[in-house]
């Protein structure tokens, strides 16, 4: 069984000044744990899991979506998972629907003038399921007012989007993002490679809450 564990203030800082998690913080530092094991992490709706690869991640359950956040001595550069049960409505589930939607639900705002030099990326990737699609996002967030006027940080978002094969109106979101200090870029460590071993760890199975 995980034990409870508090997350230092240095993580708690990445999480507020990288993250966007400010008004979460205070539910974070109660509910993350140290990940114990690399189990796999099943849903009744027919997928599994498994966290990061590596050293120094936490975990935290929240209703249908499972956060990992990695533990970092640093203060520019941070990493955190997530992976969500999705369900999506049957217009969508034409190969060609559900990359647009997939396209429309993850826009940013560009409207916004603290997200600058935005570009986008999408492909589909069918060796998982027929409705399968992986994304990138990167760009600059100047919003964050504790920062220097001409600094920011800069935003990497890997993510991947499946329904699951055999019920395709059931599936999961899953994405790691790393955020970087634009002032202390050089030399920032980058774990990248184990954000992708989460994303990897997908595995459908038969699901055991069929809907409908």
């Amino acid at each position: 069984m995980l034990r409870q564990s508090v997350i230092s203030p240095l993580v708690l800082l990445f999480i507020i000044s990288l993250c966007g998690c400010a008004s979460q913080t205070n539910s974070f530092s109660n509910r993350y744990f140290p990940v114990k094991n690399n189990k796999k992490r099943e849903s009744s709706l027919g997928f599994s899991i498994t966290p990061p690869s590596g050293a120094g991640w936490f975990e935290k359950l929240n209703d249908n979506s499972l956060y990992y956040l990695k533990r970092i001595k640093t203060n520019n550069y941070s990493i955190y998972t997530k992976a969500t049960e999705i369900h999506i409505p049957d217009a969508d589930l034409e190969a060609e629907s559900f990359l647009l939607f997939v396209k429309q639900s993850r826009q940013l705002n560009v409207n916004s003038s603290d997200y600058r030099n935005i570009s986008t990326s999408y492909s589909v990737n069918p060796e998982l399921s027929p409705l399968c699609v992986r994304y990138y996002q990167k760009y600059e967030d100047h919003g964050n007012k504790n920062l220097k006027r001409d600094d920011f940080v800069e935003i990497q978002k890997n993510g991947l989007v499946c329904m699951h094969p055999d019920t395709l109106s059931d599936g999961v979101e899953m994405f790691y993002v790393e955020s970087f200090l634009r002032s202390q870029a050089n030399g920032a460590p980058s774990y990248k490679a184990e954000g992708e071993s989460f994303l990897g760890s997908l595995e459908f199975h038969t699901p055991l809450n069929k809907r409908g």
